[in-house]
């Protein structure tokens, strides 16, 4: 992310402590639709010894968010921070509109994206 932004009006802000990463530009931001020219989606990619490459796109909205300061800030967390040695955290923001699927038998997970507005139909009847 770091390096897509060289060259472009967006400048580190080091006093905006919301996430470590944040950015600003000339003007404050006030939606994820302000900074849609200095980012692109985020393409994570999973493979495990043979199994096919699985990539996971995450759109602005599910890895950027707009803090208090008007600055835009990096939704990802660096696990080095908390002690998670070189694994990174993603979730909430990026998971938003996705159904995650645990396969705990082949310890796998998987997921698609869902509307998340309504509650999945069900056979059942609630009493």
């Amino acid at each position: 992310v770091i390096k897509e932004l060289s060259g472009k009006p967006v400048k580190e802000a080091v006093d905006d402590k919301t996430l470590p990463f944040c950015w600003k530009g000339r003007k404050p931001f006030r939606s994820i639709r302000d900074v849609s020219k200095y980012f692109k989606p985020l393409a994570l990619r999973f493979s495990s010894g043979w199994r096919s490459k699985t990539q996971f796109e995450i759109p602005l909205e599910g890895y950027l968010l707009i803090s208090s300061k008007g600055n835009v800030c990096l939704g990802v967390l660096n696990g080095t921070e908390v002690g998670l040695q070189d694994f990174n955290i993603i979730g909430d923001i990026s998971m938003q509109d996705k159904m995650v699927i645990y396969d705990n038998e082949k310890q796998t997970i998987g997921w698609t994206p869902a509307n998340c507005d309504r509650l999945p139909s069900s056979d059942t009847i609630s009493i």
